[in-house]
């Protein structure tokens, strides 16, 4: 937990439903705080020989991502939005990207992804894609000109639920049923995904790379449990997403202490869907929205009476 607080954070929180964050409580002895080390290292730990129970897996994800606020050490992210390039498979064809943003609000969950391929050297046609809950749609620009894309639920809230702090999340949402197992070295934590998703998530975490924080104090912290490789089930649809190089990435004089990875690759039957590095972030709980057109609603009435 870091202990430079997120003002911002905890008032959107109180107000745009931080009563449905998740909770997974394991106090410190002591309050670790990024900007109050002494001495950053980067380590390597031997891999581990027995699993770790999932209360304390959970705690060390949360952490480490920098999701848990407060003395009592509850998740404080409700929105997140980032911003990359590289290449993504559309229309079964790759294009790079001239631009690429991703946003989302947890809290409904909703996610928005907002691109260009890149054509003779500029950006091309406008895509903004959308999923809030059992329904989804595309817009002209965020906000404006929905059209309703209900064939595409399913793939898109997969995409949400990989993000690593929505693994944090779906997994302590889903309670008794989330599991942790140590196979060959490697911490895998299994849950089942959120509704209206009927699927399953799978979580290899590299216990291994850690950052160790000497404070002030003396005390020493590590930081670890990140996650490495989401395999995300739904029918005989697997999407699999890995994260490498966990970095803080908001603005300079805009950061968070919230750790997100610059590089993002996602693939699905052997076929790269995305491979984006992540240039910059905003995980200061943004202002993200997503409200459903009228139009939206009136296309699939009995998903849209659940908004």
């Amino acid at each position: 937990m870091r202990t430079i607080a997120m003002a911002t954070a905890l008032v959107l929180g109180m107000t745009c439903g931080y009563a449905e964050a998740q909770y997974v409580g394991i106090p410190k002895t002591f309050q670790p705080s990024l900007a109050a080390e002494a001495k950053r290292a980067q380590l390597k730990n031997p891999p581990l020989t027995t699993a770790p129970d999932v209360k304390t897996t959970l705690y060390r994800i949360g952490d480490a991502l920098g999701m848990l606020r407060g003395t009592d050490e509850r998740d404080s992210i409700i929105t997140m939005d980032w911003r990359g390039t590289g290449t993504m498979t559309v229309g079964g064809q790759s294009c790079r990207l001239a631009n690429y943003r991703g946003q989302v609000r947890y809290n409904v969950p909703a996610m928005r992804t907002d691109f260009a391929c890149a054509q003779d050297g500029k950006p091309g046609p406008r895509s903004v894609q959308v999923v809030a809950g059992a329904l989804a749609w595309n817009e002209t620009t965020p906000g404006v000109g929905g059209t309703p894309a209900l064939d595409t639920v399913n793939d898109r809230l997969a995409q949400l639920w990989s993000l690593p702090q929505a693994v944090y999340k779906a997994a302590v949402l889903a309670g008794a049923n989330t599991k942790v197992t140590l196979e060959g070295g490697i911490v895998y934590v299994t849950y089942p995904l959120p509704a209206p998703l009927n699927g399953t998530a799978r979580v290899a975490l590299n216990t291994t790379d850690a950052i160790e924080l000497t404070m002030d104090s003396g005390e020493k912290y590590q930081l670890s449990y990140w996650i490495d490789r989401v395999e995300v089930r739904v029918g005989n649809v697997v999407t699999e997403t890995t994260y490498t190089d966990y970095a803080e990435l908001n603005e300079p004089d805009y950061r968070s202490e919230v750790l997100f990875p610059r590089h993002i690759v996602q693939k699905r039957g052997g076929v790269t869907l995305l491979d984006l590095t992540v240039e910059r972030t905003n995980t200061y709980n943004p202002y993200v929205v997503m409200p459903v057109p009228a139009n939206v609603k009136n296309a699939a009435p009995q998903r849209a009476g659940s908004q």
